[in-house]
């Protein structure tokens, strides 16, 4: 099952992560006294230091690199609260697509999102009140802001090109009946020496990234179509749809529809 983080600011001093994981919430990732490089749905992007990268949290994710010394402050929003904060859904349906952008952030530098994460953690709901009042400020600048260039990615992993062409294959073809073995011919590997270093990279086998891909397309879809269920079972690559509803279930911890109804109702708040 995926995380559930919820409205919430953090702080990691070893940004690197071993493993993607994947939440339903829109995510700000704040890179701190360096760079990183952030793995987002089998593409890389690198984030300049004082810079934050915008994200839907569902499609798998990692922090992948960072520069010595580096740490990164996050920021986390229920996609419920965002989908009812973005009035015009001009950012959210863009987030629900993949999309994944870079910005120079000064409003909320590392002592701001500090006092972010102290006023919703004291138990205070006056506080807790301001900190979401400017944290629904804060996201929509960011997604009004013109995106910065994120410059070149890193290259620190023995293997990066090979993962990464396996990742971006899956990102590209998860609608499609792949299987571990296609993913593995796509970049000339024995399926078993593909999955072995794709999980010693992300963490995870390229059979589950494959998976929370599709996870992640159904989600997008229950929220932006109204297409029925075995519709939103084929688009997103399930090959059943009675094997689409446990696997959906199973993650999010209720059936499709119900999910529907749920971030529906909060986007008409």
């Amino acid at each position: 099952m995926h995380e559930v983080h919820g409205l919430a600011c953090r702080h990691s001093a070893v940004p690197v992560m071993a493993r993607a994981h994947r939440h339903d919430d829109v995510e700000v990732a704040l890179a701190v006294g360096g760079a990183v490089e952030q793995e987002h749905g089998g593409r890389r992007v690198r984030v300049p230091a004082g810079s934050a990268v915008v994200f839907w949290a569902a499609l798998p994710h990692r922090v992948a690199w960072a520069d010595p010394g580096a740490t990164v402050r996050w920021l986390t929003v229920p996609l419920a609260d965002a989908l009812a904060w973005d009035v015009e859904g001009r950012h959210t349906a863009r987030l629900l697509g993949g999309a994944l952008s870079v910005h120079p952030d000064r409003d909320a530098d590392a002592g701001v999102m500090r006092r972010w994460d102290d006023d919703l953690a004291s138990g205070s709901a006056p506080r807790r009140r301001a900190a979401e009042l400017e944290v629904r400020a804060h996201l929509d600048r960011l997604g009004l802001a013109p995106a910065a260039d994120p410059g070149p990615p890193a290259d620190p992993d023995p293997h990066p090109r090979r993962v990464a062409a396996m990742a971006a294959f899956v990102a590209a073809r998860f609608r499609e009946p792949v299987s571990v073995a296609d993913i593995a011919a796509h970049v000339h590997l024995h399926p078993a020496t593909a999955s072995a270093l794709f999980r010693a990279a992300t963490g995870v086998p390229p059979g589950a990234f494959l998976l929370q891909c599709r996870l992640a397309e159904a989600q997008r879809l229950l929220l932006l179509t109204d297409a029925g269920m075995d519709e939103v079972a084929a688009r997103a690559g399930f090959g059943s749809t009675s094997g689409f509803y446990a696997r959906f279930t199973r993650d999010q911890g209720c059936p499709p529809a119900a999910y529907r109804r749920r971030l529906r109702a909060a986007a008409a708040r």
